[in-house]
This record gives C-alpha cells, sequence and structure tokens, in this order.
C-alpha cells in the first residue's frame, strides 16, 4: 500500500469517524486498520440517515477491500441497511398441479420487504425452473364476500395482499407442475433499502412432492373460523390436521367474512401424499397463525367423519368465548330413512341449546332426533309449523356440553311419494345458556343440504381448481339416466348424449367435463333402453367387457361376430335376465381376435 493511498484511506476513515460521534485511534498496520473499522461499526447505528457519510462510508469500503477487508465491507453493509429475516416457512395447500409457501419475513430498518422464490428440479439448483412454472404471490380464492361486481372483487383481493404483506407475511403459489414429482425451492426476500435474505443461502434445498391426483372424497366438508380483532384481515392461517402431515393455508377475509377464515378440508391429502384425504370418524384439526405475534393460542377442532355422501358441509367455529353450532348434509332416497348429524362447539360449558329447524315437516313421515353424545342427557323435538320444529338438547344436572363434538342427530324417513329436491336445511333463533347463567356473545350457525331422491334425477354442478367442472348426479340406484348436455337455450334447443350413467349408488360423480365453453346446460333423464343399448366397459371388470342396458325382468342374449363383411354369423355368448335396468358382462372377449356384439331377445 502506498502512502498516499494510506493517508487517503485514513482521512475518509476520521471524516466518518467525526460524522459518526466514534473516536478512533489510527494505526498504519493493517491490523489495526480492521480494529479500527470494528469501533467504527459499533458506533456509527444512526449513518444510514446521512447521504454523504454514506458515500463516504462506500468510498472507505472500495478502499478496504483492495486490503482483503471483506468482513469489514459485510459489518458495513449490514449496518447500514439492516438485516431482512425470514422464518416460519411452511408447505402449504400441495396438489397434483400446484403448491403453497408461506413465511414470515421483516426488514431491521422497518422497510416494506418483498418476497421471492426459485424453484427446481434439482436439491443442488443447478436447474432453475424460472420460466418454466407459474408464480402467484398472495394467491386469493375470491377476496371479500360483499363485493357486488368484479371490480370491488378487485379492489378487496389487492387491499387483502397489502394487509398480508404489511404484516410481514409472504405466499407464493407455484403452479404448472407434473403430479407426483418433487421440487426444491428457495425462499427469498428483500427491502427496498436493498437488503437481502435467501432461505436455506444455499443447496440441498427443501423439497415438495405434488399428489398424484384428486380423488373423491365422500364427505365433502368445510371450516370456518371467526377470529377476534387483534388478528386482522389478510392474517395467514394454517391448518393442520391428527392424520397427515398436510398442511393448509388461509387467509383471514378471503372468501368468507372479513374476520373469517375458510377451509375446504377436500384438499388435505392422505398421510401418502398420492391424493385426498378421505377420513372416517374424529379428527383434530389444529388453526395456527402464522407469526404468531398478537399471542393467539392454537386453536384446536373436533370433527366427525361419515360415509355418508355430502357435499359443501360447513362447520363453523371461533377463537374465543364463542358457540358454533353445524348442521351436516345427506342425500336419501324418497321412502327411506336417514339422519342429520348435529355438531356442537363451545369454549365454555353449555348447560342447555334450544334452536329452530327450517323443514318441510309435510315431506316426511316420522321425525325425531336423538343424542349421541355421552356429555347430552336428553333431548325434545316439538313441531312449530309445517315448514318448522324445535329442537332441545341438555346436558345432565350438574355437567355441561363443551368443546367439539357431534352431539345429536335428526332421524327421519321421507314420504314415498316425494318429488326429487335439494332441501335447505337452516337453525334459527338459537338459544344458549352457558353454566354460569351467560349466554354466548358470539353464535356461528353452520347451514346444511338433503337431498331427496325421487323419481326425477338430479344434478349438481360444480367448479374446481383451474375452472375444472363436474356434475353430482343424484338418482335411484340400479337405474340408468343418460346426461345430455347443450350449449343455449335458445330455441330449438339442441340436446346432446353425455355418456350413459349406470347407478350404483344414490350419487355419481361425472369430471372431467368440457371446460372451454363459457356456459354449458345438462339435463338427465331416466333410461328404459329398449331396445337394449350396449357401452363398450364395465367399470372394474376388466377391458373386455360391456354394459348392457334394457329393460328390468327382460332376457336378453349377448351375440358376437369376428366380422361383418358378407352374411354375418352370430353366436350366442351370454344369456340373461335383467333384474335392474343394466348389466355389467365381464370377461366377454380375448386380445387375439376382433369381436362385434350386439343383444337381441332369444
Amino acid at each position: 500500500m502506498t502512502g498516499s493511498m494510506f493517508a487517503a484511506t485514513t482521512k475518509i476513515i476520521a471524516r466518518f469517524a467525526n460524522r459518526c460521534g466514534a473516536s478512533l485511534q489510527f494505526h498504519r498496520m493493517m491490523g489495526s486498520l480492521f480494529r479500527s473499522a470494528d469501533s467504527l461499526v459499533r458506533g456509527c447505528r444512526g449513518w444510514v440517515r446521512d447521504a454523504r457519510t454514506r458515500l463516504s462510508a462506500l468510498r472507505f469500503v472500495a478502499v478496504a477491500r483492495r486490503f482483503g477487508a471483506f468482513a469489514l465491507l459485510a459489518s458495513l453493509v449490514n449496518s447500514a441497511v439492516g438485516q431482512v429475516t425470514i422464518s416460519n416457512v411452511t408447505v402449504v395447500n400441495v396438489t397434483p398441479t400446484s403448491f403453497s409457501v408461506v413465511w414470515s419475513e421483516s426488514s431491521a430498518t422497518l422497510a416494506p420487504v418483498t418476497p421471492a422464490i426459485a424453484v427446481f428440479a434439482d436439491s443442488a439448483g443447478v436447474t432453475n425452473l424460472a420460466g418454466q412454472v407459474g408464480l402467484e404471490y398472495f394467491p386469493l380464492n375470491s377476496g371479500a364476500t360483499n363485493a357486488t361486481n368484479a371490480y370491488q372483487q378487485r379492489l378487496s383481493q389487492s387491499s387483502l395482499r397489502q394487509e398480508s404483506q404489511s404484516l410481514g407475511l409472504a405466499e407464493v403459489r407455484v403452479s404448472g407442475l407434473s403430479p407426483s414429482t418433487t421440487y426444491y425451492f428457495q425462499v427469498q426476500a428483500s427491502d427496498t433499502n436493498g437488503a437481502q435474505a435467501s432461505l436455506p443461502v444455499s443447496g440441498p434445498f427443501p423439497t415438495v412432492t405434488t399428489a398424484q391426483e384428486n380423488g373423491f372424497v365422500v364427505q365433502s366438508l368445510q371450516l370456518v373460523i371467526n377470529f377476534p380483532p387483534s388478528n386482522p384481515a389478510g392474517s395467514i392461517i394454517l391448518l393442520t390436521n391428527a392424520l397427515s402431515p398436510s398442511v393448509l393455508a388461509g387467509v383471514i377475509g378471503d372468501g368468507a367474512g372479513s374476520n373469517q377464515v375458510y377451509f375446504s378440508l377436500s384438499d388435505i391429502l392422505a398421510a401418502s401424499g398420492n391424493t385426498n384425504l378421505v377420513p372416517v370418524g374424529d379428527v383434530v384439526f389444529t388453526a395456527n397463525v402464522l407469526g404468531n405475534t398478537e399471542g393467539t393460542a392454537p386453536q384446536s377442532y373436533d370433527l366427525v367423519f361419515t360415509t355418508n355422501f355430502s357435499v359443501g358441509a360447513g362447520n363453523q367455529f371461533a377463537v374465543g368465548q364463542f358457540l358454533g353450532l353445524s348442521l351436516g348434509s345427506t342425500a336419501v332416497q324418497a321412502g327411506t330413512s336417514g339422519s342429520l348429524p348435529l355438531g356442537l362447539f363451545s369454549a365454555l360449558g353449555v348447560t342447555n341449546i334450544t334452536f329452530n329447524l327450517t323443514l318441510p315437516t309435510n315431506a316426511f313421515s316420522a321425525l325425531a332426533v336423538q343424542t349421541v353424545s355421552p356429555q347430552a342427557g336428553g333431548s325434545t323435538l316439538q313441531l312449530v309449523s309445517s315448514n318448522l320444529i324445535s329442537v332441545s338438547i341438555a346436558a345432565p344436572t350438574g355437567q355441561t356440553l363443551q368443546g367439539a363434538q357431534t352431539l345429536a342427530q335428526l332421524n327421519f324417513t321421507v314420504a314415498s311419494n316425494q318429488p326429487s329436491a335439494f332441501v335447505p336445511v337452516n337453525a334459527l333463533s338459537v338459544q344458549v345458556a352457558n353454566y354460569d347463567g351467560s349466554a354466548p356473545t358470539n353464535v356461528a350457525v353452520q347451514t346444511s343440504q338433503l337431498v331427496i331422491v325421487g323419481q326425477q334425477p338430479l344434478l349438481q354442478t360444480s367448479i374446481g381448481a383451474g375452472g375444472a367442472r363436474s356434475l353430482s348426479l343424484y338418482g335411484i340406484p340400479w337405474n340408468s339416466y343418460v346426461l345430455q348436455f347443450a350449449t343455449n337455450l335458445s330455441a330449438p334447443i339442441h340436446w346432446m348424449d353425455y355418456v350413459r350413467v349406470p347407478m350404483t349408488n344414490i350419487v355419481q360423480l361425472i369430471s372431467g367435463l368440457n371446460a372451454q365453453p363459457p356456459a354449458v346446460f345438462y339435463r338427465a333423464y331416466q333410461l328404459n333402453a329398449n331396445p337394449p343399448v350396449l357401452d363398450l366397459g364395465g367399470g372394474s371388470t376388466g377391458p373386455f367387457a360391456v354394459t348392457a342396458y334394457g329393460l328390468t325382468g327382460t332376457n336378453y342374449v349377448l351375440q358376437y361376430a369376428t366380422n361383418l363383411s358378407g352374411t354375418v354369423a352370430w353366436h350366442p355368448l351370454v344369456n340373461y335376465t335383467l333384474t335392474n335396468s343394466f348389466r355389467v358382462l365381464g370377461n366377454i372377449g380375448n386380445t387375439n381376435t376382433g369381436m362385434f356384439f350386439r343383444i337381441a331377445k332369444p
């Protein structure tokens, strides 16, 4: 180092030290220079507010680097712009084609922080998938529920994203992925002062494996949780469960009230990670606030899953002193019996609860309430009007109803002459008495749906991720139905056959519908095939099977031929009598010979 360079260096240090109030003794030895620099850093915590001082410091850093003072450079930069920290990194909302990552981030200077993520095809981060995968920052479902048009909805979504970011939270959805594939990621954050952080700094990077496929969930439950003002809109809530490591994330105010978070429990993956979790019985869910800066304790909820089919059955709870009443959903055939579960979640001990249920009582030949919880002492049901019944449930003397549980069930028998219908079931006029004589200040009620299946089939539509369309067809088991579609209802309407459905259950999910037309209309009718009809394939019986449709009680012969040229020789293969409207005929062909089939009456 030349004397002039050293003089220039010490002059810069002196000017920098004077501006910061640091007392330094200058030495000509390089080791003393580093010690002096350390003293300088300790004495200059507020220099970032002075632009001229910052410039002098940067000149000093440039000179110091000539002497290998990399440690000094790092100290000066950290002191100048502060540090960005990343914590609570969690993989959430994994599907066959996407996953999300959430984390907390902050800047030591309280500057705004911007999140980022890098996705790799290998653990070392050699193959960066930038441009090959989709990235969506602060993804949302729909925003505020009170938005009346698309513009207001976009405004509410923008506001929620800003709220999440102001709370020091980040969420990124990675999409466009392949099923059953392992990906690697690195989360990143930077503030407006230029400070940056990455976690982890280098490989091996954390992994996430996408699911293999979306499975059919028999009982589709939803969970809505009310939060106090200490957890404002934009807060990210993590939902874990006792059966699998799958984690869901939701944003307070997204697709729910401004103090609520919404979860679709059908999105939880099984422990294997291959497809959706299909639980049976009691399952404990725990909700945690990401970052938990307000000290909100984790909240646990015990939900009961059954083998009864239901779509969108809801459970609504709250954090704090509250009570939640949930009503299950089910589908039954006219003339048969069924039950609706009545769930209770109470943070405080409840001695009794009374509420009215909206039901068209003339559609039922029998109605009764039955307690199923060991905590419940007795229950009563009274007819209020033709569309209203009153239910009352009480705890035994000296005891209370508390926690999450299926408290009772509404048993019913549907009258045999009832037409098919979707029947909404609502709870009104809920009256609750706590053990101390008070009443809960926050009572949440989740409505449900009863599907009555008569002679007419019913269709219910749903739209999944990416606009995927599906239908639920309700019909009488062992009847056959034809699903038709049209792209508009202007006369004349052109209905086209989509698929024939042999019903083996009261409901059949039909997925993979065409998502391209902006609007598609569907209808279904019962099939009494005369003449008989054949469809290739028969579910689990193997590829060489046919499904034969016809008239119940009629005898048919399945015939085959090996070619259709010249005089066709048809040979009998299976002689059968239909006991219902269809029959699957398996093991009827082989892989070596082309075969043609037809049905005839003997």
